[in-house]
């Protein structure tokens, strides 16, 4: 009985090292910036979400053939594209015409010329996204940078300026539209309480958290035997299948909007969880330009990279959450 379970082990490692990214794959990256300008005088202004945004989806689109759209809410303003521009500013707002200038203060988006606000909700992102039709190989890729909100973890977009209501998507309805779609999905969410998104599942109690101690910043040695467990139990978690998340922060826990000491010259400029995101991705975080990496790329490899990046101290505020479907998901 030994002898064959060290078998099937091996077949398995073998099987996911030679696996390769299908030729005929397309990404679908959906990504939605809210900075909550002036809600009614209440909640706070998020500075660095559209910059989050700009950059995740410079670097992502370095994949392949990716079909873009962006949700931007932005002071006050609110666009829709599927192929955005965004440019580098300065603390006044002027343009720059290099984004790794030190007087670089965020990325900002530019409407084209006739271009009109689309006035988008929540609704409008969850129809987009509930239309997408993706093949089995493909990949959907949502990304969300703006407001969580407290009790819940629902995604909170487009305040008023009249209503003390808002617009928000709820970890139970979220789920229930993504995992209806086809193809292989990754959430990323950079957001307060963003861990009420992570379902229940071995994975997460594999990574040992000890929170607010030095210790949540590792990864559980249980992890690999956790994942094997929940590979083969197949069926308990055909819900979630083909799922990938990794959240900002634990469920109660909330997220940092920038870091002011980091090892980058521009990390203030980012929320502390894209920032190190970003940089696992590969995106060249000392001049704000995304880059070509070369070497393969899985969504644990990303989480990975997070936690062993994470300053330390700010683990005691936020820890990157991750949820995994069995087997690692290959993004390059």
């Amino acid at each position: 009985m030994k002898a064959i379970v060290i078998l099937l082990l091996s077949i398995i490692t073998l099987s996911c090292s030679i696996e390769r990214v299908p030729d005929q794959r397309t990404v679908y990256l959906v990504t939605v910036a809210d900075d909550f300008y002036n809600f009614n005088g209440n909640g706070r202004k998020l500075e660095n979400v559209v910059t989050d945004s700009a950059a995740i989806n410079m670097q992502l689109e370095t994949l392949g053939e990716v079909h873009t759209m962006c949700f931007i809410s932005e002071e006050g303003k609110r666009y829709t594209s599927s192929n955005p521009t965004f440019v580098p500013k300065d603390k006044n707002g002027n343009e720059l015409s290099d984004p790794s200038s030190p007087l670089f203060r965020r990325f900002s988006y530019k409407p084209k010329e006739g271009e009109e606000e689309s006035g988008w909700t929540v609704r409008d992102v969850m129809e987009y996204l509930g239309k997408i039709e993706a093949d089995e190989d493909d990949i959907i890729i949502f990304t969300y940078s703006g407001h969580g909100e407290k009790k819940s973890g629902a995604l909170m977009m487009n305040a008023s300026f009249s209503s003390y209501e808002w617009d928000s998507i709820s970890p139970e309805d979220f789920l229930d539209t993504i995992t209806s779609l086809g193809g292989k999905k990754l959430v990323v969410l950079d957001s307060c309480y963003s861990g009420q998104y992570i379902p229940d599942s071995e994975l997460i109690s594999a990574d040992k958290f000890a929170s607010g101690h030095k210790e949540d910043r590792w990864i559980g040695f249980d992890y690999p035997g956790a994942a094997l467990s929940t590979y083969t139990k197949g069926k308990k978690t055909e819900r979630i299948k083909d799922l990938w998340i990794i959240s900002a922060s634990g469920k109660g826990q909330e997220a940092s909007d920038n870091l002011s000491a980091g090892d980058g010259p521009f990390q203030e400029f980012y929320g502390a969880f894209t920032y190190y995101f970003l940089k696992a991705l590969g995106y060249d975080t000392d001049r704000n330009l995304p880059s070509g990496r070369d070497k393969r790329l899985t969504v644990f490899q990303i989480y990975s990279e997070i936690r062993s990046a994470f300053p330390e101290y700010e683990t005691q505020i936020q820890t990157p959450r991750t949820y995994l479907k069995g087997l690692d998901l290959i993004l390059r």
